[in-house]
């Protein structure tokens, strides 16, 4: 995260433009990644990344697409997009955690987890995105809020590992 992709998150924030279109936007570069390559190109004039930009980006997000690329940090976009999901979430006070698992778990476990999620973290709402890990061998391991709760069977035959080691 650098303060210049924050900087920008924080102006595409401001300028309200709805989130289906910066979502439309987003995966407009997620699919043609040709398009951030061309936009970076230092030797394709302003003018012809303008004409891109107009054909291909929706109306509301022209101008900021078109700033970003004329302050040459359009290889910061997906930065942006991201920077850009943490402040919505924030102003939704939602917390965002990553759970890596072996078997997933059922949704009264999911809804215990979110339960404690917003504990700890003082959120509303919680959004867990899944990921299945096998070498995990067993539990999960979740990370949210820049802490990692290690769950699982290697994160416990590791401490086991470190406890015995000490002797």
């Amino acid at each position: 995260m650098t303060v210049t992709a924050v900087n920008y998150a924080k102006t595409l924030y401001d300028l309200s433009v709805s989130r289906k279109v910066i979502q439309n936007t987003k995966e407009i570069f997620r699919e043609v990644p040709e398009l951030a390559q061309s936009l970076k190109n230092p030797l394709v004039p302003f003018e012809i990344k303008e004409k891109v930009i107009n054909r291909v980006i929706p109306e509301e997000m022209k101008s900021f697409i078109k700033v970003v690329c004329k302050h040459h940090r359009i290889d910061l976009i997906e930065e942006i997009f991201e920077d850009y999901e943490e402040l919505c979430r924030q102003h939704e006070k939602t917390i965002h955690a990553v759970m890596r698992y072996v078997t997933a778990p059922k949704d009264a476990q999911l809804d215990g987890i979110r339960a404690f999620l917003c504990r700890e973290f003082g959120a509303q709402k919680a959004e867990i995105e899944m990921i299945e890990d096998k070498s995990l061998i067993g539990g999960f391991v979740l990370l949210a809020g820049g802490s990692e709760y290690d769950w699982s069977l290697r994160g416990r035959y590791r401490k086991l590992e470190q406890k015995l080691t000490r002797r």
